[in-house]
């Protein structure tokens, strides 16, 4: 039987490619999974999916934070001894990843092994500072080793075309299932009630608490609003280590803002439902799907204009974009989400703008991609 490895920075990683293992199932490939596994611990649902799709699961022990460590050179050694077993496919996913399997795997492709590279999102974009060119070039360098490159967002995808790979594609991300965040149907005011909201103008962010996803900058435009105890500031997502909980935290009781840090949840739709506008101001954000499972409700976005966000935020649209560091911007953005009725009108659009991002779109041009390379 034909095998494929499937290679990505984090265990959880793996709840956005199921879709991946599937395809390649049933295009008649054995399925590996090398990642740092250890997330796979508190998604126990997950690890039984993977079981149920007989997807061998390989520790490695990846470091996400920064590129040059000690658990990053270990693991270059473990993928290139992974890969004496002569992978028809391999895949990988995430910048850190990408980079360390498209070097260890270039004898393979030689002898004709596929290597395709899924970036989720470049580590630079034109807001990062100039030291970040350095994955510039790097990005630049190991893309003439691999037979296709995928993004998931348009500047990413302009980025990529002037590198060294002949196949690159654009995707709709990994898909989101739209239908179900457009039929969340609740009793909105008492499920605010049950999370201590009252009348207040409840923004949504939903995701991990780390720097990159940029929450205090909501805080700061915050504080320039006379009447901010007419708001309150919700953050659903779980916190990894360095995380910024207590920066937020700090942060909010210093400015007079009324957060709420809810940590993993699993009634996302719901939430999103008591939401009056969502936020998401990430420094840099492959696409950002918590961003379009907002506008599967109607529910229209404030967020930066960086990578996959500028793609579904269309100002007076579905939202308003804003530099990432600009107080000012979001702050004015946030006056104007504040009128119902300013929100009201764009909610159809939002709505048709996620659909261009439905998981069955998705599918498709993934499905289309491993049958013109593998092919």
């Amino acid at each position: 039987m034909k095998k494929a490895l499937i290679v990505a920075n984090l265990g959880g990683f793996a709840g956005f490619l199921i879709s991946d293992f599937k395809i390649l199932k049933e295009m008649g490939y054995d399925v590996y999974y090398a990642s740092n596994v250890e997330q796979l611990e508190w998604k126990k649902e997950l690890k039984d999916e993977l079981d149920s799709l007989n997807v061998k699961i390989i520790n490695i022990g990846f470091d996400t934070k920064k590129s040059i460590t000690k658990n990053n050179l270990k693991a270059f050694f473990k993928i290139k001894e992974l890969l004496n077993e002569n992978f028809d496919l391999i895949h990988c996913h995430t910048p850190i990843p990408g980079i360390l399997v498209r070097i260890a795997a270039k004898k393979y492709r030689r002898k004709g092994t596929k290597v395709i590279y899924t970036t989720h999102g470049l580590t630079f974009n034109k807001y990062t500072s100039k030291k970040s060119k350095i994955y510039y070039y790097l990005e630049k360098y190991c893309s003439k080793y691999c037979d296709a490159v995928i993004t998931i967002n348009n500047e990413d995808y302009k980025n990529v075309l002037k590198m060294n790979c002949k196949n690159n594609y654009y995707i709709h991300g990994v898909g989101v299932n739209i239908k179900k965040y457009a039929s969340s149907n609740i009793d909105r005011v008492s499920y605010r009630k049950q999370l201590g909201i009252d009348k207040q103008i409840m923004i949504l962010s939903i995701g991990e608490l780390s720097n990159r996803k940029n929450h205090q900058i909501i805080l700061k435009a915050l504080s320039h609003i006379k009447n901010k105890n007419e708001y309150v500031y919700v953050i659903c997502g779980l916190e990894l280590p360095g995380g910024t909980s207590a920066t937020l935290k700090k942060m909010a009781s210093e400015l007079g803002i009324n957060l709420k840090l809810l940590g993993f949840r699993n009634d996302i739709p719901e939430l999103i439902k008591c939401s009056d506008f969502g936020a998401i101001p990430s420094t840099r954000e492959g696409l950002g799907l918590s961003g379009i499972q907002s506008l599967s409700a109607g529910i229209p976005l404030i967020g930066s204009d960086v990578q996959g966000i500028s793609d579904y935020i269309i100002d007076n649209e579905t939202g308003i974009k804003c530099n990432p560091f600009s107080e000012k911007e979001y702050y004015e953005g946030i006056i104007k989400l504040s009128d119902p009725l300013y929100r009201k009108k764009m909610h159809d659009k939002c709505v048709q703008m996620a659909k261009k991002y439905d998981i069955s779109i998705s599918i498709t041009e993934r499905k289309k991609i491993y049958e013109e390379i593998l092919n």
